[in-house]
């Protein structure tokens, strides 16, 4: 154990995962792959790879793009590789300021043949890749091939044109000062089938240059693969699936992160009881392997009929380091346990959190993670088991039984957190065992009105041995839950998933004594999608491929480039773009929403449940107000200032305009100098002395135009004025900056 050091626990992103799994099984199947993979530091003295080996082959892949940078300025990390995988990684970065900007690289080698695994670079100069674009996606597209074609064993990549990787329902802004992205995903393929659950991801910048890859895909070397010739007719599988198709009613949890709020929604899902069909002899394809019977769906079942007591209520800081040193507790001489601290924090539902973290410290190395208790009931809501990392154990044993784990994982509920079970019901989905790491992951299910919730879980492991080697619940707060009764009948639902039918070749590697053989799988997609659903109130699909469309242009002479950017980036808000009317007045409180997205990723953690030291600015400004995040979070950039009111519905003028941009550049101090500013309009005599300074700034700076040689200071702002002076703002807070200029 010398030889090695625990780096940390690294949340595998899910992302970059497209498999054959249907929605709940994948979150199911994810507590495993999510709290799984650990690093391990390999000793410098097991390792010959230097450091100028490792610029060599960045140089070899990116000819004279890094001559800037020389060998003093590279840094080399530990050496490591990952419990689900032996091959050693070796980390290169570097950073350094050019003319006062930011530039870093972080690279990623695996392997004898030092494979680029992973890179990101961040260049000095992003202007060109604002609004307006220098590249196009197509284009972008055709630089990603061209990349593609560079790295090794590629050849047979084929790009994804179905937007696996986009952001999945989440359409939150970000910062118009941050480049804009082009993401292309590739998988590899043989005999022209993609291998699920391999992907290469490559980001190109709207300036044309290559900034990350991301590589998860392994090596076919070893592999053999189903005859692709040896296939059964897919319409014969497609009877036989729509022959034993049948819809699950479920609440499924979405998490608005511009308000901070989880929403629940009523959906039918397609079957989760079996995730394909084996395409040469038509078994059924479930989470763990092929079955010749068709899996049937288990049916709801509580942990508990009634609320149990809490473990112990209203605990102490002291109660729970008591409990975390018995509860962490090592049988070996060779290791000490510190706890080195424990603190409290609110979660998304209010309640308080104790957040423990721990050492074991061995001779030569340490390992620490945390583990968190609820305050109100003494219960712990999240432990990952780390000790297994370090402490030797038998190889050779055989697990439990799955009965047997299951019932031990209940009974470790009933221990740690009982009062939750009542919420709870027994797994209805397929039990994971991993044959890496030897233990069973079981999710339990939280039941409302009777039907399983898709995102909120009691996760469980249980190694071979029956101890618990993990425990996570999520339970998100919401208040509206929509009524069962008004979802469409089943029937119906049935009907429509029917005709959505559809079938994928994919080849699948199985969890089982052959790990290098593929097997070619058909997988159901539903209306063009592999995770899909059907609104139960609506009856229409929740990723329909109408979404994919553009959004209606906005017309207009001078402003619609920025207006439709703005409207694409939901920073702009229209429900009907193609008979707005840009040129209306913008009220104030449109106007700083427009800007405050502009600006950051568009979501304040303001509200019940926020930061914890939320204020009212203003007095007719308060929580309950639609404005209030937007508010606050402006009044906290200082873009404006507290005071009594703030005119939500007065619209906005130029000079208060030019009064917000210029604070929002942090100008304010040279803008308050108003008498050494020489205003040139024609109508200069009629600006007041306080809106002066920034008035001349903003003009200086391209922010607001002129009008026919006047400003104009108390003329009112249009919507297709505000959305020209937003890009230009982002394009101003890029070049003083390198778009760091944002704010969460």
């Amino acid at each position: 154990m010398d030889k090695f050091k625990k780096l940390g626990i690294i949340l595998a992103s899910t992302a970059f995962s497209v498999g054959v799994i249907s929605p709940m099984a994948q979150a199911s199947a994810n507590v495993k792959e999510s709290q799984e993979r650990v690093a391990i530091q390999v000793a410098s003295t097991e390792t010959k790879v230097t450091k100028s080996e490792l610029i060599k082959q960045l140089n070899t892949l990116f000819p004279g793009k890094f001559k800037f940078v020389s060998e003093k300025d590279f840094s080399m990390g530990e050496a490591h590789y990952f419990n689900d995988d032996a091959t050693i990684r070796y980390d290169l970065s570097f950073q350094k300021t050019i003319n006062g900007k930011d530039v870093f690289g972080d690279f990623t080698f695996k392997g004898e043949n030092l494979e680029l695994e992973y890179f990101h670079y961040q260049p000095a100069n992003i202007a060109d890749a604002l609004y307006p674009v220098k590249y196009s996606e197509a284009e972008a597209k055709k630089i990603a091939q061209d990349f593609l074609k560079k790295l090794p064993n590629t050849a047979n990549y084929k790009l994804r044109e179905d937007d696996w990787f986009g952001d999945f329902g989440f359409s939150f802004s970000r910062p118009l000062s941050e480049p804009i992205t082009y993401s292309f995903n590739y998988s590899p393929t043989h005999n022209g089938v993609p291998l699920s659950n391999e992907n290469l991801n490559i980001t190109v910048l709207a300036n044309g240059e290559v900034v990350s890859m991301y590589r998860n895909t392994e090596s076919t070397s070893k592999a053999t693969f189903d005859n692709v010739d040896q296939k059964k007719n897919e319409s014969d599988i497609l009877a036989q699936v729509r022959e034993n198709l049948s819809v699950d009613l479920r609440y499924i949890v979405d998490y608005n992160y511009q308000t901070g709020e989880s929403i629940a929604k009523l959906v039918y899902m397609p079957p989760t009881n079996f995730t394909g069909v084996h395409a040469l002899n038509g078994q059924w394809h479930t989470l763990n392997g092929f079955t010749s019977q068709v899996p049937t769906a288990k049916g709801v079942e509580k942990l508990a009929s009634q609320p149990l007591e809490p473990r112990k209520k209203d605990v102490t800081v002291a109660e729970v380091e008591e409990l975390a040193k018995s509860f962490l507790k090592v049988d070996s001489d060779k290791v000490k346990l510190q706890i080195e601290s424990v603190n409290e924090r609110e979660n998304d539902n209010g309640e308080t959190i104790y957040s423990v973290n721990y050492m074991y410290h061995l001779a030569n190395s340490g390992y620490g993670a945390s583990f968190e208790v609820n305050k109100a009931t003494g219960e712990i809501t999240d432990y990952w088991d780390i000790r297994r990392d370090f402490m030797e154990t038998d190889q050779k044993v055989e697990p439990i039984a799955k009965e047997a784990a299951l019932a031990k994982a209940i009974d470790y509920l009933k221990e740690w957190a009982p009062s939750y079970l009542h919420n709870y019901s027994k797994p209805i989905e397929e039990t994971i065992y991993d044959k890496d790491s030897k233990r069973y992951y079981f999710s339990f299910p939280r039941i409302v009105n009777g039907i399983a919730v898709v995102g909120d879980e009691i996760s469980v492991g249980i190694s071979a041995d029956g101890k618990l080697s993990s425990l996570n619940i999520s339970n998100h707060k919401i208040d509206n839950w929509p009524a069962v009764n008004k979802a469409i009948p089943a029937d119906k639902a049935k009907e429509t998933f029917n005709k959505g039918l559809g079938l994928e070749l994919q080849y699948a590697k199985q969890d089982g004594e052959d790990k290098h053989h593929y097997d070619l799988v058909y997988s159901p997609v539903y209306d063009g999608s592999l995770f899909n659903s059907i609104d139960a109130t609506t009856g229409k699909w929740l990723q329909d491929v109408d979404d994919a469309k553009e959004k209606p242009a906005i017309s207009h002479p001078t402003a619609g480039g920025e207006l439709n950017y703005l409207l694409q980036q939901n920073v702009l808000e229209v429900k009907d773009p193609a008979n707005f009317n840009a040129d209306t007045a913008v009220n104030k409180g449109e106007a700083l929403k427009i800007l405050v997205k502009s600006l950051t990723y568009g979501y304040y953690d303001f509200g019940p449940y926020g930061r914890g030291d939320e204020k009212q600015s203003f007095n007719n400004i308060d929580k309950k107000h639609p404005l209030y995040g937007v508010v606050e979070q402006a009044v906290g950039m200082n873009i404006i200032q507290p005071a009594d009111q703030f005119a939500v519905d007065k619209e906005l003028t130029r000079q208060e305009l030019a009064e917000w941009l210029v604070r929002i550049l942090n100008l304010e101090s040279a803008a308050k100098h108003s008498d050494i500013y020489k205003l040139n309009f024609a109508d200069a005599s009629s600006i007041k002395q306080e809106y002066a300074g920034y008035i001349a700034l903003a003009s200086a700076m391209g922010l607001i135009d002129g009008q026919q040689n006047k400003f104009n200071a108390t003329g009112k702002v249009t919507y297709a004025d505000l959305a020209i002076s937003t890009v230009r703002l982002a394009k101003a807070i890029n070049e003083e900056d390198n778009g760091r200029h944002y704010y969460y």
